[in-house]
């Protein structure tokens, strides 16, 4: 949502700012991973759509340096010729913007200073990528001060964010939340080349609504459990097929091998593998069912999506940790789905899911599942179009 006066008041409060100078409001969206779980990084294909949670920026030029103000945080500044990459760095806001004028001075694009005062509706563990909504948001304010009537390509502005998470802030990751963030809309990605997946957009007018549904669980110290993921599948394809990911294996090979024993490859990795070459065909199922406006497949889709990431890849809970999980709210939305659909949403293990639903169901699924969450974390999600915007001036 577009908090502009949470953003202005923010802004007076902390700067108290010039009048003369131009101050503008800056909006940009987080994203839904609608189907295509866990396959990005083995160069497949996934889909993923912009939605109304996001941060809101009211900031001012200052040719200098940046200072940026959010709730609950303290301020970060530095001078705009501090670019450098620093280790203890890592893991902040502030290597993020580093990373972002780093890389658009890099590209040949103008940068400067800035002052910001942000707000946020974006929950922690959510799964909507408040990194990639705040990476591109500062990409947009540079274009909107330092480079006046620029409109930059929507994938050249997720690489550009891409590297500020991966080689600044220090996070592996694939291009699938910076996609959703800077393009918006829906979106199929084909990731078989990854340094320039292809971007398709799809119009959806399906007559379903999403729902996001967040227990109270942590992402901390489960990077381990992320790493393990590509690390399995990855053992697939060298081990079985000599080759470097799984988009470079063939899978009617790999189901005719998947029960032959195979020295040092556990049978997690096999039903990791199986779930990445069944997912991608869901994925292009899912588009072809959009584009025929076949909303039961589509539902049904989704609904084999979660179920092969309940079992095949196994990321929906950390062993023995049911309570509060993804998979604890699966089991608790079941009975409310009305024939809607739900999947384990983004990386798993903690955090929230998505539940898809007939629009005409959503406010009975609303009051049968709010009274186990609470009503700020099981949220009605809207598709935005369009990328990070100028909102105001």
């Amino acid at each position: 949502m577009i908090q502009v006066e949470k953003a202005k008041e923010l802004f007076n409060e902390v700067f108290h700012a010039n009048k003369r100078e131009r101050a503008l409001t800056v909006y940009s969206h987080g994203r839904l991973e609608i189907i295509g779980n866990h396959t990005d990084h083995n160069n497949g294909f996934a889909m993923v759509a912009g939605c109304d949670l996001g941060i809101t920026a009211r900031c001012i030029k200052d040719l200098g340096g940046v200072v940026v103000a959010s709730p609950g945080f303290r301020p970060f500044q530095f001078n705009i010729a501090e670019l450098e990459y620093k280790k203890e760095e890592e893991g902040s806001s502030l290597a993020i913007t580093k990373g972002v004028l780093f890389k658009m001075k890099q590209l040949g694009y103008e940068i400067g200073g800035f002052h910001a005062a942000l707000v946020s509706d974006i929950l922690p563990g959510s799964g909507v990528s408040s990194s990639a909504c705040f990476e591109a948001l500062i990409v947009r304010i540079q274009l909107a001060f330092y480079n006046p009537g620029v409109e930059m390509d929507p994938l050249e502005m997720a690489q550009i964010c891409h590297f500020a998470e991966s080689k600044y802030f220090g996070k592996p990751c694939g291009y699938l939340d910076q996609i959703g963030v800077c393009y918006g809309g829906m979106q199929l990605v084909d990731f078989e080349y990854f340094s320039k997946p292809k971007v398709e957009s799809l119009p959806f007018d399906l007559p379903l609504a999403f729902v996001l549904v967040l227990p109270k669980s942590s992402h901390a110290e489960l990077t381990a459990y992320y790493a393990q993921i590509p690390e399995d599948m990855e053992l697939i394809a060298d081990r079985m097929f000599g080759k470097r990911c799984l988009r470079e294996c063939d899978r009617a090979e790999f189901m005719s091998r998947i029960a032959v024993p195979l020295d040092k490859v556990p049978d997690r990795a096999k039903l990791r593998a199986q779930h990445y070459f069944d997912e991608n065909l869901r994925v292009l199922a899912a588009k072809e069912a959009i584009e025929k406006k076949n909303t039961d497949e589509f539902l049904q889709l989704l609904n084999q999506s979660g179920l092969s990431s309940r079992t095949l890849l196994c990321n929906t809970m950390v062993p023995g940790g049911y309570q509060n999980s993804p998979q604890q709210a699966l089991d608790l939305t079941a009975p409310y789905l009305q024939g809607g659909a739900q999947r384990v949403h983004g990386g798993g293990f903690a955090g929230g899911i998505l539940c898809v639903l007939h629009k005409a169901d959503v406010d009975a699924f609303l009051a049968a599942v709010r009274p186990y969450y609470g009503e700020d974390r099981v949220l009605p999600i809207d598709v935005v179009n369009g990328g990070p915007r100028v909102v105001s001036e």
